[in-house]
């Protein structure tokens, strides 16, 4: 498989962490491109220009960083503790991931703002930014009362790539202050392998 990234993406981490926890890490080939200058070997794979990118053994190109993370998932030996099979374990897990996905989206979404938007307080920049301490309030309700998993699923590896990203490019946020159990979580999570490894520089 290769998988097209950049060293500082989130979504691109959230897929190699995936790999990586999935067992999977030594099965890819990093190509690694800044999407910005629309490389080739990206747009080959996602028109979209977007990373990450993945080309599967099979010749298929996926794009979207959950589209992938399912992919890796699927073939992972440990794959149903990455995405439990059992409805409300599921359920519950989606619910993390699709906040830690937004937490992304909102996260990248102020810093490319403020990089080539032109102007950090627009009205967009700021509704984003709104929203991330009230995210990190859901999620330390589900924190609070969710025990330490052994191995985490998705949706805790979704959201601990989303606020390890803040800490990196948003520390202004100072969520950890009002959010102590998922502070824990994410500092728990951050020392994988996997987190280590694709640590941004």
């Amino acid at each position: 498989m290769k998988l097209v990234l950049n060293k500082t993406s989130p979504y691109a981490r959230l897929v190699l962490v995936t790999a990586h926890e999935a067992g999977l890490g030594e099965r890819l080939e990093l190509i690694w491109a800044e999407p910005w200058n629309d490389p080739p070997e990206l747009l080959a794979l996602n028109p979209l220009g977007k990373v990450p990118a993945l080309l599967t053994d099979d010749g298929v190109a996926l794009v979207e960083s959950t589209c992938i993370c399912e992919h890796l998932v699927a073939h992972a030996a440990n794959g149903a503790a990455l995405v439990p099979r059992e409805p409300a374990a599921r359920t519950a897990m989606l619910r993390r991931l699709g906040l830690g996905r937004g937490a992304i989206d909102c996260a990248f979404g102020t810093v490319i703002q403020r990089r080539f938007g032109g102007n950090a307080d627009s009205p967009l920049a700021q509704r984003w930014l709104r929203a991330l301490p009230r995210t990190a309030g859901a999620l330390e309700t589900v924190y609070a009362q969710r025990a330490p998993a052994a191995t985490p699923d998705l949706g805790d590896l979704a959201v601990a790539v989303a606020f390890d990203y803040i800490d990196f490019r948003l520390p202004e946020i100072r969520w950890r202050e009002s959010a102590p159990h998922l502070a824990r979580h994410v500092d728990a999570v951050r020392e994988r392998p996997s987190m280590q490894r694709t640590r941004p520089q």
